[in-house]
Parts: structure tokens; C-alpha cells; sequence
């Protein structure tokens, strides 16, 4: 009998099952794929204060490049930078940042079964039978960590996150971007409605970039933005998944179940930029941490309510989302320019936090 299982091997699943390993629990991992960390469909920029607060070293060997903010190309083809004057984010490999997280995972005494695919989860009396192409197992717990789609939770719980919410994107390694490698660049396009194009350097010569929409021909889309602002790139593969940008789960409202979704198979992701690596890591830490002190039978109650507050500041930056996608360019580029204006810029350098954005716009801190 495993005490905790976790279905998916990526940021939020391990987070998880590291935050219970060192608290005591006896816990397994199911992860599909081979190796961790495949396949690699991230941007992989993520908040300096996000690693700290994840517990990662911001000098990791997955480390790629460090940035110092953003520059921004409105719909009219005018650039702002909004500049921190020093480091804010890093750019990761996504391949290594999570094999990094899976070596702390099983140091803390976790095991993973790589090459796992959990088919189907069961009621098993009080526990649950665990269905895998490798076996059958049972568990106490079930922390649901699949991914975007959440098949598993889907049939479980017969509810998922918002189905709308999901955008279609295409990520490239593009070689030769010719940009200043110490920002990364955000481009507004009236034919990108329902998100924003981006490009996040590796170094001078290599960048990741990628466009998302729900609009019918994506590729036919990408390749005139290619056209548009890199017309020189050449580029070297590509990726597609989705991105989300609806409303969370509420996780801990699940917690008496013992089958508890996170990551993005809960919609625990950052609905303005698609990132959920920082607030879906968080979320499932504090979640793990609950589970474990369940099981030495403890209040899990401190856990889950700061758990429970990380969920609400992703509701608010949803609802932020929202607003922002009522806008029309022309007001969206004021707010541009104020946001990148000397006050903007000295506010985001002392007062910004990339992943509780809402709290930093409407200064509620915790």
C-alpha cells in the first residue's frame, strides 16, 4: 500500500512528492514518459523569487539565460521596455529544471516509475486501485499531477478545469533573433487575439518562440509572424500543446476525496502569461504538505488555507485576464505606456512579482 501516489512527473506532480517525502510519506510516481522532462514545450521563464520560494537554485545547471524585464511591441508597432535594472527572471530548460526537481524527489526517498502510464484510478474501499501499463497498485492518497487535458481527473471526478480556456500553441527553437538577450519580448497582433507571440532568448543566437490562438490555421499564423519580426531566424524544431487561461480549481475543496488534482491537470496556472510552474509548484507543496501531516494525523488546516490563498490570487489574475481582454488596442497601448513609464518601471523593479501579479498591481500581500 503506497501512502501518497502521483500520477505525471512534471514540476507540479514532483514538487509534490518531494514536499511529502521529506515530511515522512511513503510516496510513488507515475510518469509516462521515458525520461523527465520530455518533451519540452515550455518557455521556461520563471520568476527568480519563484525559484527561491520552490526551493531551487537559481544557478542550476538548467539555467539558460537571465533577464532583467520586458520589451513590448503594441499592435501599432511601437516598442516599450519595461526595465527592472536587474535580474528578474531566468530561462530555463525545461528537460533539466525538471530532472533537477525528480533527483530531489527521490534524495528526500520518493520513488518514480518512469515509463508508466496510469490508465485508469479506482475506489478501492477507502483507498484506490491504481491502474498502470506497468501494474496495479493502491494508495491512500492520489495527487493528480497528468497535465493539461486531465483525462484521469475528468472521468474521476466528472468535472475538470474550464474547456474554453485552453489556447493551441506552437513553440520553436529559432536560431539567429537578433535581439538584446537580456529582455524577453512580448508582441500584441491584432490577428493574436485571444493571447500574445513571444520570443524568450537562450543566449545571443538562440531563442524560444511561440504564438497562441484559437484561431483555425495557427501555423499559416506563425509563419507570417516569422515573417513579420524574423524574417532572417532560422528555425531549428517545434513543439505544440496548449496554454490556459480560465479559472483554478479550488484543490482543497477536494482534499476530503484523498484525490486531489494540481498543476495544470487543475488549471493552477498564471491566465495572463500561461505560466504555471511557480504557482502550480506552490500550490502542490502546500497540498503535499497537507496529505502528509494527515497521515501522521495532524491538522492539515495551516496547509491547506495557504494553499487555498495562492488559488485565490490565480482566481484574481484570471478575472485580471478577463478585464484586460475587454480593451480595445488603443487603450491597451496607453496601459502599455504607463506600465513601461519611468513610475511604471521604478513600481515593477520594487513592487512587481511576476507570479502574484494581482497582489502586486492591487498591493494586497499576504
Amino acid at each position: 500500500m503506497i501512502e501518497m501516489a502521483v500520477v505525471g512527473g512534471g514540476p507540479a506532480g514532483l514538487i509534490a512528492a518531494r514536499e511529502a517525502a521529506r515530511a515522512g510519506a511513503e510516496v510513488m510516481v507515475f510518469e509516462e514518459h521515458v525520461e523527465i522532462g520530455e518533451p519540452e514545450r515550455c518557455a521556461g521563464l520563471i520568476s527568480l523569487s519563484g525559484l527561491e520560494r520552490l526551493m531551487l537554485p537559481a544557478n542550476g545547471v538548467y539555467l539558460q539565460n537571465v533577464v532583467r524585464g520586458a520589451a513590448i511591441k503594441s499592435s501599432t508597432g511601437f516598442w516599450r521596455v519595461l526595465d527592472a535594472g536587474r535580474p528578474m527572471a531566468a530561462v530555463v530548460s525545461r528537460r533539466l529544471f525538471d530532472a533537477e526537481i525528480a533527483r530531489q524527489a527521490e534524495r528526500a526517498g520518493a520513488e518514480i516509475i518512469r515509463g508508466a502510464r496510469v490508465r485508469n484510478v479506482e475506489r478501492d474501499g477507502e483507498c484506490f486501485r491504481i491502474i498502470t501499463s506497468e501494474g496495479v497498485y493502491r494508495a491512500c492518497w492520489v495527487v493528480d499531477a497528468e497535465g493539461a487535458g486531465a483525462a484521469l481527473m475528468r472521468r474521476f471526478l466528472g468535472a475538470g478545469a474550464e474547456s474554453r480556456r485552453w489556447i493551441p500553441i506552437i513553440q520553436l527553437i529559432v536560431e539567429d533573433h537578433g535581439l538584446d538577450p537580456r529582455f524577453a519580448y512580448i508582441y500584441l497582433k491584432d490577428y493574436l487575439p485571444d493571447f500574445f507571440a513571444y520570443l524568450i532568448p537562450i543566449n545571443d543566437h538562440l531563442g524560444k518562440l511561440g504564438i497562441a490562438s484559437r484561431i483555425p490555421g495557427l501555423r499559416k499564423l506563425l509563419d507570417r509572424f516569422l515573417r513579420e519580426e524574423f524574417p532572417s531566424a532560422r528555425r531549428l524544431n517545434s513543439s505544440s500543446h496548449v496554454i490556459y487561461t480560465g479559472y483554478p480549481i479550488d484543490s482543497t475543496r477536494l482534499f476530503p476525496t484523498r484525490f486531489i488534482p494540481v498543476g495544470d491537470a487543475a488549471g493552477h496556472v498564471k491566465a495572463t502569461t500561461g505560466g504555471g510552474v511557480v504557482m502550480g509548484g506552490l500550490i502542490a507543496a502546500k497540498i503535499a504538505s497537507a496529505i502528509a501531516m494527515s497521515l501522521r494525523g495532524e491538522s492539515p488546516e495551516k496547509s491547506l488555507a495557504e494553499a487555498a490563498w495562492i488559488i485565490g490570487e490565480l482566481k484574481r489574475i484570471a478575472l485580471l485576464r478577463r478585464l484586460i481582454g475587454k480593451i480595445s488596442s488603443p487603450l491597451l497601448d496607453l496601459l502599455v505606456i504607463l506600465a513601461t513609464s519611468r513610475i511604471g518601471c521604478f513600481y515593477f523593479s520594487r513592487m512587481g512579482d511576476m507570479d502574484f501579479q494581482a497582489s502586486s498591481i492591487f498591493g494586497v500581500r499576504r
